[in-house]
């Protein structure tokens, strides 16, 4: 490390009129590493707003670069709750600035000892009532795209989150507690899901713990969704529940313009999904090395969203997912890129979206599309089905 001697030389040729000489020194400056913060704290100076510009931006990048080094910790541990308690740590010690003396696992820990004190029953109904009522943990209508809501430190701090981050801090007390809480990923929401006498219940940890039987979900969604049973019964692994926390906290970053952070945390997916396709070679075979996914619908095609239900017509498509990584991160889901992905002017709405072949099948339905874009694309064809025209689709700027 360089001399801590000259720190405060070289902080005063951060207010260079050359850029470069700033440049140089910030180079030499970042050679310190982690220690600079504290080294800079002793020295008791009265920094610059340049200086204090130039040296948060260094502190920034030894903060991302620790958390990139550690990320991959996780990705080995095999009890679900710990290796998503891991993650979320990391993600809360970054964002929260917290150097790891006093994280999350110590506040998960008061809350189960403190429902043991209140509590002589080990509960999921119990716990839903101590978390959502008596500590007060709540949904934050207000901020909902604070970033901040999705670090569990914050939120338990803060006691305000969204459906997610409540739902884990529900999920991992439950776990000190002997309790098997697992997520649901409802569209457009998230729950929690209990089994109680082999039947299914779920708690909605942002409507303040509300309970909801499996059966009063499929009555109400039926008619508009569906699937719906599958989706209630679909295992959620750590891996996608982390997956959903990057995408949203990446589209808050965004939302809020704050560049630096939404590209740490890409950097943080795109780990993840090396990790994924390193475990996937290990057990490719030569015959999926050399097919390569058909294109299974065509321009014209009504088809259904799997998971979301709408239905909508195929106006273009791309051999494989053409987006940039900021818009593909910043969504709830990133379906394999290699795939072939579909444009799609969804019924009933103004909307085109871009969605992957895995996440469509088709649509018996032969009821018309209703969308302000068909007549210009299409001429209406037989059972459902349109015809192209010639007029071209816009390049798309993800």
């Amino acid at each position: 490390m360089t001399d801590p001697k000259q720190l405060p030389h070289l902080i005063k040729l951060l207010d260079d009129d050359s850029a470069d000489v700033r440049q140089s020194i910030s180079l030499t400056l970042q050679s310190y590493g982690p220690a600079l913060q504290e080294e800079i704290r002793k020295l008791n100076v009265l920094l610059t707003p340049l200086q204090r510009a130039s040296l948060d931006c260094i502190y920034f990048k030894h903060k991302v670069n620790k958390l990139i080094d550690l990320w991959p910790q996780w990705f080995k541990i095999e009890d679900e709750y710990e290796k998503l308690e891991t993650a979320l740590s990391l993600i809360a010690d970054f964002m929260e600035n917290i150097d790891g003396r006093t994280g999350l696992k110590d506040t998960l820990d008061d809350l189960a000892l403190s429902y043991k004190e209140r509590y002589h029953e080990i509960s999921p109904f119990l716990l839903a009532k101590f978390l959502f009522t008596e500590v007060g943990l709540r949904g934050d209508e207000e901020d909902y795209y604070n970033p901040h809501n999705s670090s569990l430190t914050y939120v338990i701090r803060e006691k305000k989150g969204i459906p997610i981050s409540l739902s884990s801090v529900y999920m991992l007390v439950g776990w000190r507690l002997g309790l098997e809480i697992e997520g649901c990923h409802f569209p457009g929401h998230f729950l929690s899901r209990v089994n109680v006498n082999n039947n299914l219940v779920f708690i909605d940890c942002f409507s303040s713990g509300q309970i909801i039987h499996q059966e009063d979900i499929i009555r109400v969604q039926d008619s508009r969704l569906q699937g719906i049973e599958d989706i209630l019964h679909e295992e959620v692994s750590a891996q996608i529940m982390i997956r959903r926390f990057l995408a949203n906290i990446i589209r808050a970053y965004q939302l809020q313009e704050e560049d630096n952070f939404s590209s740490a945390m890409i950097d943080l997916f795109k780990q993840l999904d090396f990790m994924l396709i390193d475990s996937d070679l290990a057990q490719i075979s030569p015959e999926s090395i050399i097919m390569r996914e058909a294109m299974a619908f065509k321009s014209g095609q009504v088809v259904r969203h799997k998971k979301y239900g709408y239905r909508g017509v195929i106006v273009d498509f791309d051999d494989f997912c053409q987006s940039s990584d900021d818009w593909y991160y910043g969504n709830q889901t990133q379906p394999d890129r290699s795939q072939p992905w579909y444009h799609i002017l969804v019924d009933g709405t103004d909307q085109v979206t871009y969605v992957a072949q895995s996440n469509l099948k088709n649509e018996e339905s032969f009821e018309k599309i209703e969308h302000p874009l068909l007549s210009y694309f299409f001429t209406e064809g037989k059972k459902g089905n349109y015809i192209r025209n010639g007029n071209p689709w816009p390049e798309t700027d993800f």
